[in-house]
C-alpha cells in the first residue's frame, strides 16, 4: 500500500471539509474532538489519519483523480487550467489525456505543445458550456 505524504492528507482532509459543508468553527471543534488539536497543521501524520478516518464515517471519500502531469514551466499554467476545469466538474486526468488522444493523437498531455494544451483548455471549456446549457439558460457562443 502506498504511503501518503502529509500534503496529500492535509489535502484530503481540506477536501472533506469542503465536501461535507463543514463551517470553520465546527471543522475546528472536530478536529478537536478526534486529535484534541484545533488545526491541522499542529497534528502529526498519525492524528492527521485519524481526522480522515472521522471523515469517512461523516460520509466523505476522497476519490483519485489521478496525478497532474509534469511538465516545464512554460506548460505550467496551461496544466493548471486543465486541473481547473476537471476540479470543478470532478473529472479524472483520464478526460483530457482523452481528449489530447483524440485531438492529436498524444498520448499523454506531457507530449502536447503549448497550442495544443490551449485548445484541450478550450475544447473542456466548449465540452462543459454545452454540457450546462441544456439545464440552464447558458448561451455557448
Amino acid at each position: 500500500m502506498k504511503k501518503s505524504s502529509r500534503n496529500e492528507r492535509l489535502a484530503a482532509i481540506h477536501m472533506g471539509k469542503k465536501a461535507l459543508n463543514l463551517d470553520e468553527d465546527t471543522y475546528r471543534d472536530m478536529l478537536e474532538h478526534v486529535t484534541g488539536k484545533r488545526s491541522a497543521k499542529d497534528m502529526d501524520m498519525n492524528d492527521l489519519l485519524k481526522v480522515i478516518q472521522h471523515l469517512d464515517q461523516l460520509g466523505f471519500s476522497k476519490r483519485n483523480f489521478g496525478k497532474k502531469p509534469k511538465v516545464k514551466l512554460s506548460k505550467e499554467a496551461l496544466i493548471g487550467k486543465i486541473e481547473a476545469h476537471l476540479t470543478e466538474h470532478k473529472l479524472h486526468w483520464n478526460y483530457a489525456k482523452g481528449i489530447a488522444k483524440q485531438m492529436f493523437q498524444k498520448e499523454a498531455l506531457e507530449f502536447c505543445t503549448e497550442n495544443e494544451l490551449w485548445r484541450i483548455v478550450a475544447a473542456l471549456e466548449y465540452n462543459f458550456c454545452l454540457f450546462f446549457s441544456r439545464f440552464s439558460k447558458l448561451y455557448c457562443p
